[in-house]
């Protein structure tokens, strides 16, 4: 499914030396026919019955975390995204060994945001709240034919210090961003999607796990740590 022209040991450095914090944008990420029909899937589902957040950091935004709840494509792209190969991929890409999937999907799956959507810079829940490992590792793969960036959407990461934003990413096709969770990667979405009324910003969202981390990136358990920089 993952394109045959990406070498994840190619690519290690590149990761490894994101700023501000580990990260790799990778574009063309799925084999092209696939992601157009991944796309088309979502861009046609009926997302009526899907869960919602809906709150001042997370708005008018639906998900689905359930394989069987969503598009047949949808659902093995999914599948194949917490495979035995994607793991090594990814682990390799890092250069974090031992990562684990989560088959429940806690928080990640099929994400919808429509018009009017946000979500506030913040940092990830770092533990999971069922199973204790801990969460290493973002892959975010939007699926937004034809988007236009002055609807937004752009994820956007943030300095450890919050005194400002280091890069700013299109949600555009077939675009893959990967990257590091501690408590200090700071990342979000928060200009409102300004869409037209029948568009709606698609990703998928993985989130992969280890069953231990380094001493200095442990902390109690959290959920995510909403950050206000605006207001610094």
């Amino acid at each position: 499914m993952f394109s045959s022209e990406l070498d994840p040991a190619a690519l290690q450095a590149d990761y490894a030396g994101g700023r501000p914090f580990p990260h790799l944008v990778l574009d063309n990420f799925l084999v092209p026919g696939l992601a157009d029909q991944v796309a088309g899937e979502l861009e046609a589902a009926d997302i009526s019955s899907w869960y919602t957040d809906d709150h001042p950091e997370q708005m008018h935004k639906r998900w689905m975390p359930e394989v069987n709840r969503v598009p047949p494509t949808v659902g093995r792209a999914l599948t194949y995204f917490n495979s035995p190969d994607a793991l090594a991929f990814f682990s390799t890409l890092t250069g974090i060994p031992g990562l684990i999937a989560d088959p429940t999907y806690l928080g990640g799956g099929v994400h919808v945001t429509g018009r009017g959507g946000r979500l506030g810079v913040h940092a990830d829940f770092n533990l999971h709240p069922e199973t204790g490992l801990h969460r290493r590792v973002n892959a975010l793969l939007y699926l937004n034919r034809h988007w236009d960036p002055t609807w937004n959407g752009q994820l956007e990461l943030w300095t450890r210090d919050l005194s400002g934003r280091a890069r700013s990413i299109d949600p555009v096709h077939n675009r893959l961003v990967i990257f590091s969770i501690t408590d200090t990667a700071f990342h979000g979405v928060p200009q409102e999607v300004a869409c037209p009324p029948d568009r709606r910003r698609l990703s998928l969202a993985l989130y992969y796990y280890t069953l231990d981390r380094p001493a200095v990136e442990k902390a109690p358990f959290h959920w995510a740590a909403w950050q206000h920089p605006e207001a610094r």
